[in-house]
C-alpha cells in the first residue's frame, strides 16, 4: 500500500511525524517546513505567505506545485487528485475538519468522491465504507456515529445500539454517538455506502 497524508494548515497542533509520505498544502506546507518535516510535494496558490514562508517551503519540499489563486478546485482537491496520478492507495488528510466549515463540507463532499480519503485530527476520524462486513476495534475515540451517504441498508452488532437490517436515508440521524460495547464490533453494510466517525472528547 503507498499512503500520502495530506496536511492542511487549520490546525497547529500537527504530529511531529507521520506514516506515510507527506503533503503539504499550502499554510499546511509552512507549518511542515517550520518543524523541518521532509515532504513529497508542497502545494497550494501560497498567496498568503511571506518570501521567506515560501523559500523555507521550497527547502524541505522535493516537489512544489503552486497553483493560481483563481481555480474550479480546492487546494485539498487538488493535492487529492496528484496523490491519485502518482498511484497512493490510501489518501488521509489531517486537519480538514477545523477552520471554515465550507472547506470542512467539501471535504466532506470529497470523502464520497474518493473511497480512499480519509480525514483526521487529534479528535476525529472520518472515513466511509461500502458493502460488506466490516470490524470496528474499541479505540480512545470512544464515539462511533454512522451517517448514510446514499440510502443505506446495515446491521451492526457487538455497539451499546446494535440493529438489525435499518434502513438509513441521508438524513437519518439515528447512528450518531454509538458505543462499541465489546473489543470489537461490526457493521455490516447490506447496500450502499456510509460514513464512519470515530470522535472523543477533548
Amino acid at each position: 500500500m503507498k499512503k500520502a497524508v495530506l496536511v492542511c494548515g487549520w490546525q497547529d497542533d500537527i504530529p511531529s511525524r507521520f506514516d506515510g509520505d507527506v503533503v503539504g498544502i499550502d499554510r499546511g506546507a509552512v507549518l511542515l517546513a517550520r518543524q523541518k518535516t521532509t515532504m513529497a510535494l508542497a502545494i497550494g496558490d501560497f498567496d498568503s505567505i511571506s518570501v521567506h514562508e515560501r523559500q523555507e517551503v521550497q527547502r524541505y519540499a522535493k516537489r512544489m506545485i503552486v497553483l493560481p489563486t483563481q481555480k474550479e478546485v480546492s487546494d485539498t482537491e487538488a493535492a487529492i487528485d496528484d496523490c491519485i496520478a502518482a498511484g497512493y492507495d490510501e489518501i488521509v488528510l489531517w486537519g480538514g475538519l477545523g477552520g471554515r466549515f465550507d472547506h470542512a463540507w467539501v471535504n466532506f463532499l470529497l470523502l464520497k468522491k474518493h473511497p480512499s480519503l480519509r480525514l483526521t485530527d487529534a479528535q476525529n476520524d472520518v472515513y466511509t465504507i461500502g458493502e460488506g462486513t466490516h470490524d470496528i476495534v474499541s479505540t480512545p475515540r470512544k464515539y462511533v456515529s454512522i451517517f448514510a451517504l446514499q440510502r443505506s441498508e446495515l446491521s451492526l452488532s457487538g455497539f451499546a445500539y446494535p440493529l438489525d437490517h435499518a434502513v438509513f436515508e441521508f438524513d437519518t440521524t439515528l447512528g450518531l454517538s454509538n458505543e462499541v460495547q465489546k473489543e470489537n464490533a461490526q457493521i455490516i453494510v447490506h447496500s450502499g455506502r456510509l460514513m464512519i466517525i470515530l470522535s472523543q472528547d477533548k
